[in-house]
Parts: C-alpha cells; sequence; structure tokens
C-alpha cells in the first residue's frame, strides 16, 4: 500500500503496521521496531491509545481508536516523523476498515508487517503479559491469527522460532531493503560471552560484611532492626556457601526501594480467616520483616492445632530454611509454598524453551531433637535464579544443565537469562525427569497463588512473594517429639552404612551438617566488583524511613 511521493512536496510519512493476534508480540516489537529508525519516528500502540476499563472489543472501542490513532498521526505528522509505527490487531472487517481514506491519502505510505504464532505460543505470551484486558478476553480471540494474511500487501512474519530480537531484525532488514541506505540500524551484536577468566574476587569477614550490608540498607530507608536482620540473613548465606541468597541481594533490595516495588519501613499485617486460618498481608515489606511475623502466626499451632497462613505481597523472603528451622524449634512441622506472584518468569515448563514459571521454592521442616530440626528448602527450578546470577558476577559459566536456550539446546552463559527478552531460561527440577520439577512448580503456584490469592503467572498481582504455610504439632498423631527424634537418628546412622562414590561425601538428613563440619566460616569471598558496589551504596547519606502507613497491604 505504498502511494507515489506528491510532486515538489515531502515525501509521505511511512506508516509502518505491526498487526497480528493478541499475544503475537505487537506491542514489543513495536518499541523496539521503533528505535532502529535512524530518523525522526514515532510510535503508536492501539492499546495504549485506548487504554480504558473496561475494555470490550466493541463498535465504540473502535470508534475511540479511529479518533485517536488519527489525532496521534497528524501530531506526529507536523512534528516531523518520517516514520510511525503503529502496533495493533489492525485487520480487514474490523479496525482497519474505518481507515480507508488514510490508506489511499498519498501523503502516507503504508507498510503491513503480519505477526503469525501457533495457539500455544500466543496463549503462553497472554499469560506473562500484562494489560488492560484481561488475559482470559484476550485468549478467546486466538482466531484471528487466520485472518492476519487477508491484509492486502502484508509481509508475514512466522514468530514462533523466533526470539522478539530475532522478529525484530526481520522486519528491519525488510525495512532497511525499502528505504535509503543506512536508514535502519542493522541488528545488535550478540550478548558479550562470559569471560574466559573469572571475575576478580575479595576476601571479606562476616563481620566487615554485615557491616557493609547494614549501612547500605539504612541508607535507603531500612529501620535499623530490619536492616540489621536482613544483612545477618545475607551474611548468614555466603557463610552457608549460598551466595545465590547473600550480598547479591542487596542493590537488587535497594533498586526494589527506589522503585516503589518495596517499603523498607512497612510492617506486614494480619487478616484472620478463621480460628485456625489467616492472611499475612505483607505491604511490601522486607523479607526479614515478613518472616517475623510469619513465626508468630505460624506458632500459634503450638496451642491450636493446626494452622494455615497465606502471604500476598511481601518482599523477597531470601532463604526458606531460617524460617522452618525456627518454627520447627518450636516443636512444629511446617510445610512452606512460595511463588513470586506471577512475576519473575525465568523457569521453563517442562519441554518448553520460554520462562512461565518463577524458582516456586518448597520448604519442609520437622523437629527432631536432640538434634537441629530437619529441613528441605529447594526450588523446584534445576537451581535458584540467585546462582545463575552469582555465576554471571564470579564471570564463569554455569552448569549445561541448568539453562535452555530459545532452540530447546542447553546454555552455559548466565548472561543469556538477563537479556531483553531473555535468551534462556532455567530448566524444571528433575533432570531428564523435568516433568517432576514442572509439575512441582505448576502446583506451588496454584497453592500460592490461587489457594492464597496472591497472584499467579495468569493473573499477576505485583512482584514480591505470595505463599501458603501449614503448621502443626510434631505430636498431633500421638507420637512424642522426643519419640520422633529417635527414629530420625536411626534413618541417621542407616544412612552411614550406605556406600558413597568416589569423591562424594557421606549423605545425610536434610538440615544437618555434613559430618566432621568444624565450625562455622568467619570469611568469604565476594566478586569485587560487588563488594565495590556495596561499598558505594554503603557510604552514600541516609534517606528517612517511609512511612509505612502510605503502603496498602494487597
Amino acid at each position: 500500500m505504498t502511494a507515489p511521493p506528491r510532486p515538489g512536496g515531502p515525501p509521505p510519512l511511512r506508516v509502518v503496521v505491526v498487526t497480528g493476534a493478541p499475544g503475537a508480540g505487537k506491542t514489543e516489537v513495536g518499541r523496539r521496531l521503533v528505535r532502529r529508525y535512524r530518523g525522526p519516528a514515532a510510535l503508536i500502540d492501539t492499546d495504549t491509545a485506548a487504554d480504558v476499563y473496561p475494555w470490550r472489543a466493541d463498535e465504540r472501542q473502535y470508534a475511540l481508536i479511529d479518533r485517536n490513532l488519527r489525532a496521534l498521526l497528524a501530531s506526529y505528522r507536523e512534528w516531523g516523523a518520517e516514520v510511525v509505527v503503529v502496533s495493533g490487531v489492525m485487520l480487514p472487517g474490523r479496525t482497519l476498515d474505518r481507515f480507508a481514506d488514510l490508506l489511499a491519502d498519498p501523503g502516507l505510505e503504508w507498510v503491513f508487517y503480519g505477526l503469525r504464532a501457533g495457539p500455544g505460543q500466543l496463549a503462553a505470551r497472554i499469560r506473562g503479559d500484562h494489560k488492560m484486558q484481561e488475559a482470559d478476553g484476550r485468549l478467546a480471540w486466538g482466531h484471528l491469527d487466520a485472518e492476519v494474511p487477508d491484509v492486502p500487501g502484508v509481509r508475514l512474519v512466522d514468530t514462533d522460532r523466533l526470539t522478539l530480537d530475532g522478529v525484530v531484525d526481520t522486519i528491519a532488514a525488510r525495512e532497511a531493503a525499502d528505504l535509503a541506505p543506512r536508514a535502519v540500524a542493522p541488528a545488535a551484536p550478540a550478548a558479550p560471552a562470559v569471560p574466559a577468566a573469572p571475575a576478580p574476587a575479595r576476601r571479606v569477614t562476616a563481620a566487615e560484611a554485615a557491616a557493609v550490608c547494614r549501612a547500605a540498607l539504612a541508607g535507603a530507608g531500612f529501620p535499623a532492626r530490619t536492616a540489621a536482620a536482613t544483612a545477618d540473613d545475607l551474611v548468614a548465606a555466603e557463610l552457608d556457601g549460598r551466595p545465590s541468597h547473600g550480598l547479591l541481594r542487596v542493590p537488587e533490595y535497594l533498586a526494589e526501594a527506589a522503585a516503589g516495588r518495596l517499603a523498607p519501613a512497612a510492617r506486614p499485617r494480619v487478616r484472620r480467616t478463621g480460628p485456625t486460618g489467616s492472611l499475612l498481608l505483607g505491604a511490601d515489606a522486607p523479607g526479614a520483616e515478613v518472616r517475623r511475623r510469619l513465626v508468630a502466626e505460624l506458632s500459634r499451632a503450638a496451642d491450636l492445632g493446626p494452622v494455615v497462613v497465606g502471604l500476598r505481597g511481601a518482599g523477597h523472603l531470601g532463604r526458606l530454611a531460617p524460617l522452618g528451622r525456627e518454627v520447627a524449634e518450636r516443636g512444629l512441622v511446617l510445610l512452606g509454598f512460595v511463588n513470586f506472584r506471577g512475576a519473575g518468569a525465568r523457569v521453563a515448563p517442562a519441554g518448553g524453551t520460554a520462562g512461565v514459571w518463577a524458582t516456586n521454592p518448597v520448604l519442609l521442616a520437622c523437629p527432631a531433637p536432640p538434634g537441629p530440626p530437619l529441613v528441605v528448602d529447594m526450588s523446584t527450578s534445576a537451581a535458584a535464579e540467585g546462582a545463575v546470577r552469582s555465576a554471571l558476577l564470579a564471570g564463569r559459566p554455569v552448569p549445561p544443565d541448568l539453562l535452555t536456550g530459545p532452540d530447546g539446546r542447553p546454555v552455559t552463559d548466565p548472561a543469556l537469562l538477563y537479556t531483553e527478552p531473555p535468551r534462556a531460561a532455567l530448566r524444571p527440577l528433575g533432570g531428564a525427569a523435568e516433568h517432576k520439577g514442572h509439575a512441582l512448580a505448576a502446583l506451588v503456584e496454584v497453592l500460592a497463588g490461587a489457594v492464597a490469592g496472591a497472584g499467579h503467572a495468569a493473573r499477576p498481582r505485583g512482584t514480591g512473594n505470595g505463599g501458603l504455610f501449614v503448621a502443626f504439632p510434631v505430636d498431633a498423631l500421638g507420637r512424642s517429639a522426643a519419640a520422633v527424634g529417635r527414629e530420625a537418628a536411626r534413618l541417621e546412622a542407616h544412612l552411614r552404612t550406605v556406600p558413597t562414590a568416589p569423591g562424594r561425601p557421606a549423605a545425610r538428613l536434610p538440615g544437618r551438617a555434613p559430618a566432621g563440619t568444624a565450625g562455622t566460616p568467619d570469611a568469604f569471598t565476594v566478586p569485587a566488583g560487588l563488594w565495590a558496589e556495596l561499598a558505594a551504596l554503603a557510604a552514600r547519606p541516609q534517606h528517612r524511613p517511609a512511612d509505612p502507613t502510605r503502603r496498602t497491604p494487597s
């Protein structure tokens, strides 16, 4: 639909329409494509041009899109745009018919790109997308994919086997062929590979690490008690050999606070749903503060019998094992299921190549006196996301069984998990039997997201943790804690009789230290770049703590 240039007049405005069914990726493709033009360019997203609630696909909605798109085109034309990218469901027999006069305007040069995808891809993208329209309503429009070829002169792009950047590269190449040389920027270079040598590291003591973390957190408005508890948690993770939940979280927490997604001084509140049921409304408070309130609620099981606690809208809880130990030390068995409220979609489903789930950890804890409690704190993904980030900071690759690329093949570059869009996804737990990890992740999403109402992958509720926790006395079935402890000791002794493979440690009960462990270390190594960043954050002037009353618990 290219109009001839007007004699003696300015060249026509090029209007590049990216159309397709809901979930085809039009919005993000448009955002990225407009940046590739070297001349003045603008973007019109028909969703944004008519972002009203409730959103309905009816004549009033089409009329609204018509008026706003015309006004925006005229404004950008007057501003001096040479290219306007329009993203939206523009198809014959629907909204496109309203623009017949504009399609015939000699001052406009129209070109259409039709994005196509299979129903599975469309559904997965819709569930991971945040738009004014409800996901269920958008899913019902999948049949529009079959109408995309009906657009006159459309250039079809099959997006099923392309990354988002790949789709943009494909369109940009077609545009570059149509326009003057150098009018469209070439594809961006691939993400850099993992450095051949590890990044420099620095050894720090637990005391100095805790001091730096406390100062950095306090400077961002964390109250002294919360800053100290959070710093202690992060340092303890480092000392336990779990840098995935250690110091690398400090910049993350400060960025979340600066963006308004974490409220350092907020206080969670409890809403009782029955004699033994309650909801803990996290108010985006830091994980250390939320955990303190969780322990208090779950401890009611000592007097009431089994209790159930749902969690909504908490800041990142960090490692769950300390929560399990603290509750089990009160003579209680604890079952916990934690999700990320539908955000953090970095874990692929079984056989998938793109993230759908968060790492969705499971927590199990049981008293076993006189020894320490037995505790299981495990992600339902092949590794915690922080383990991949830790490898990135340390400048080393990850094992080939952790990440999958868009083509389903293993990748070892941790940076690929953090490109935009991600060019890798975490695999589910289970290796060859990854359907088991996928099933666990899905059930955690249902328990935390649906039963506790925290939000889930198909209906996100923001960021932060949601969860479901069940606690009951270890003697609820008539066996004393001491009797349970004796049976655990027998299991522990039995494990010592099992032969182990060369170079492998002896099997042990979860939560128990390996045999021969000589105390806790008082120092650990941290990437030098991360330590420099923490030191700079700690040296910043302190901010006043935010008013916790301004937060509305979700």
